[in-house]
């Protein structure tokens, strides 16, 4: 998929520095920026749409989501379009993902911190459900999940 690698350190939505590529998928790429009018580090996650109808849909969840608040999600501050992209601006979670974590560790974790971490984990999916619309978390893996240095998903 294109994405803005080559644009790092590029300026966009006239505030957001992009620093580097967090990491990519099938349905875009998030990459950590510096929101230069706060000086605060951001992650931005990017989506290529072209249809109309797909923009639209991508506003709207954006105002859906910004309106979640619960301490395993990040926070949704902003979204934007900017070339043939549609930007969310979300709060930065320093750490490592779970997928990271198993390559590095060579070996199961153990089951009480498993346990732990998947308790943190139906919290969060289940929170968004009585929302109106209903939301539903579509692409859980291992590179979608970081642990924050206190340990929390």
């Amino acid at each position: 998929m294109p994405g803005l690698e080559h644009y790092v350190g590029e300026v966009l939505d006239e505030k957001y520095r992009l620093e580097h590529l967090l990491g990519q998928g099938g349905m875009g790429a998030v990459y950590e920026a510096i929101d230069q009018r706060l000086d605060t580090t951001v992650a931005l996650k990017e989506t290529l749409f072209a249809d109309e109808r797909l923009r639209k849909q991508f506003e709207r969840e954006a105002r859906l989501l910004a309106r979640l608040h619960h301490p395993a999600l990040p926070r949704v501050s902003d979204h934007f379009s900017e070339a043939d992209g549609q930007f969310l601006v979300m709060q930065f979670i320093p750490g490592d993902d779970l997928s990271e974590m198993m390559t590095r560790k060579h070996g199961p974790f153990p089951v009480d911190q498993v346990l732990t971490w998947a308790d943190q984990l139906l919290d969060a999916l289940d929170y968004p459900h009585p929302q109106d619309p209903q939301i539903v978390h579509r692409d859980i893996k291992p590179q979608n999940l970081k642990l924050t240095p206190r340990g929390q998903i």
